[in-house]
């Protein structure tokens, strides 16, 4: 570190760099969780103010936010290690602020044959686009000012601030839609919301720029001269397997998120503010016990062994939902600390497994491998849903999921204890 700047300053700016990503992201998580709410006016006729959309459409609005990040997220993360995160965090986020807009868009107001679902579905493409390779860059600014420190508390802290962005959405979605009277203005409010991520990265070039010419980064990037695709498929084993750990683990989250509060009204006969308040109890309390949890990863380590309890907390909590008589509370408690859980051992995982100038190509691969997850899991159940008229199956789908992500983490552990147990390290 630069004599000049003090270990305390060093911090500063590190912690200032993690707001400002972490405000941008939030906004995009805002922007994909948005829909849930309004998903009940979606389903609604035009005559009635709504779009006449059936469920698996509406769901396919999730699942078409994920089909081109399959192919571009692997680039985004090339491209964060060739030019570097201030300029793709501004490209990114830009991106995705874009989608934020085409989706409150309802052109056919003013144009006539226009068709209002697929101008939707264009700005959910392009938010999957820009908001998933952001992340890829973010993981690489934390990474870039944590390792070696306090990463795992940084990725929690990081993780509280993008849920809370989630949880705005889910639990004052409802609210919003009320206030303003019109579901289309709730989207316009969210697209304002998301311009001001761009600013934020803007800002952020600026404190990186200078953070790295007063050393105070851990990772100093360097033009890699080309890309480098072949790196993707040299990436370890245990890489490839919390992959697809986190594939199937999200798979049983975030397309759980999008139905509950339609399962809730449904199942439990709820008031669409009550559905919105119980399903973000998921997300109200993974915000206040990530970082927690991000804590005792720096202190203690034990990184798969935490995955393993996580992934085998979610195993009951979607079943006992259609299949016992349960408060929702309970389950969704439990589902909560899970989701705390698994992801502040699993992000601060991926620096250790690979080289610091591919990071931000394994944050990328691994976001493809999710994203084919999040694709295809909100479009199943939308099906699911339309062929049986219930959640019964949809359900025990999830319950699946958490079965699979049980044996995935339980086989990273076997593999990293037999190539010395790096991932029980503690943080320096």
């Amino acid at each position: 570190m630069n004599s000049g700047i003090s270990r305390k300053q060093a911090y500063i700016f590190a912690f200032a760099a993690l707001l400002l990503v972490s405000f941008s992201a939030a906004t995009s998580y805002l922007a994909y969780d948005i829909i849930a709410p309004i998903a009940d006016k979606l389903e609604m006729s035009t005559a009635e103010g709504g779009m006449g959309l059936s469920s698996t459409r509406v769901n396919f609005l999730y699942s078409v936010y994920s089909i081109p990040v399959i192919i571009f997220v692997v680039f985004g993360g090339l491209l964060a290690d060739k030019i570097g995160v201030r300029r793709s965090g501004i490209l990114f986020a830009a991106v995705f602020a874009l989608g934020t807009v085409l989706t409150a868009m309802q052109p056919s107001k003013y144009f006539d044959g226009v068709n209002d679902y697929y101008v939707m579905l264009s700005g959910r493409i392009l938010l999957g686009i820009g908001a998933e390779c952001f992340y890829v860059v973010m993981n690489k600014v934390l990474a870039k000012w944590f390792k070696d420190k306090i990463l795992a508390t940084a990725f929690g802290i990081n993780l509280f601030l993008c849920r809370a962005g989630s949880y705005l959405a889910l639990a004052f979605g409802a609210w919003l839609m009320d206030v303003l009277g019109s579901w289309t203005l709730t989207l316009w409010v969210t697209a304002a919301v998301s311009v001001f991520s761009v600013l934020a990265m803007v800002a952020y070039f600026f404190l990186d720029r200078y953070g790295e010419r007063t050393a105070m980064t851990a990772i100093v990037e360097e033009d890699e001269g080309e890309f480098k695709i072949g790196e993707a498929l040299r990436l370890p084993l245990a890489f490839w397997v919390i992959s697809g750990l986190c594939m199937i683990y999200y798979s049983a989250v975030f397309p759980f998120i999008a139905i509950a509060p339609r399962f809730f009204i449904e199942h439990y006969g709820m008031t669409d503010m009550a559905a919105g308040k119980v399903t973000g109890v998921i997300i109200l309390l993974s915000m206040f016990t990530t970082w927690f949890f991000g804590l005792l990863v720096d202190k203690f380590g034990k990184r798969a062994t935490l995955m393993i309890i996580g992934s085998l907390m979610m195993i009951p909590c979607h079943a006992s939902l259609v299949l016992t008589d349960i408060t929702p509370w309970i389950p969704m408690v439990v589902l909560g600390i899970s989701f705390s859980l698994v992801p502040a051992a699993l992000w601060p995982a991926l620096p250790l497994m690979v080289k610091d100038e591919h990071i931000g190509t394994a944050y990328g691969v691994i976001a493809m491998v999710q994203n084919i997850g999040l694709f295809a899991f909100p479009l199943l159940a939308g099906i699911l849903r339309d062929s049986s008229g219930n959640y019964f199956s949809t359900m025990l789908m999830f319950s699946g999921c958490a079965v699979v992500g049980l044996l995935l983490a339980i086989w990273l552990k076997a593999i990293e204890m037999k190539q010395g147990s790096y991932l029980d390290r503690r943080a320096a």
